[in-house]
């Protein structure tokens, strides 16, 4: 069972993965895209910035209100972007400390409790408050793949005209 004590210890240590991922990466690399479908490190940055601004926190905080309040909506006026992708991690590192200090501010959560969230126009999903918490862990592994991913193929296109082959398949 997850304890919200190993909760906090993850995120903190995803937020320094995150970190020891971006802060070397010149400005040229951080706006690079592998494709035009694909994000680049900025994109990412900004979007763990903004969850972590009005998503997972703002969320569980909804939820442990007494009276428990619904969730808000999605409105993009809310998302801000950064001047660059350093700005978004140092950005992201300032809220993800707000939040490590809020959830370890917390006196016996119910993690059982629940709330409703709508996604798109008719799909309506109940989530408990330890759904969202275990969801917040997966979201930052999720999007440290996602960078992987990023610094994996800015490595490959750099290399050229030599390849990447010889570390193994991807």
């Amino acid at each position: 069972m997850i304890t919200i004590e190993k909760v906090i210890k993850q995120l903190r240590v995803n937020a320094e993965i995150v970190r020891a991922m971006v802060e070397p990466m010149s400005d040229e690399q951080a706006n690079w895209k592998p494709d035009e479908k694909t994000w680049n490190m900025k994109d990412v940055m900004e979007h763990v910035y903004n969850e972590e601004r009005i998503d997972f926190r703002k969320h569980l905080k909804e939820m442990f209100s007494d009276p428990p309040q619904p969730w808000g909506a999605f409105r993009h006026e809310e998302l801000i972007s950064a001047k660059s992708c350093h700005q978004a991690l140092e950005n992201f590192l300032s809220e993800r400390q707000a939040s490590l200090e809020w959830l370890q501010s917390l006196k016996s959560p119910n993690w059982d409790v629940e709330s409703q969230a709508t996604f798109g126009p008719d799909e309506v999903l109940t989530f408990k408050a330890g759904d969202v918490l275990g969801s917040w862990v997966a979201h930052d592994f999720m999007h440290i793949r996602q960078m992987n991913e990023l610094l994996y193929a800015w490595n490959a296109q750099q290399v050229s005209p030599y390849s990447v082959r010889y570390a193994g398949g991807w």
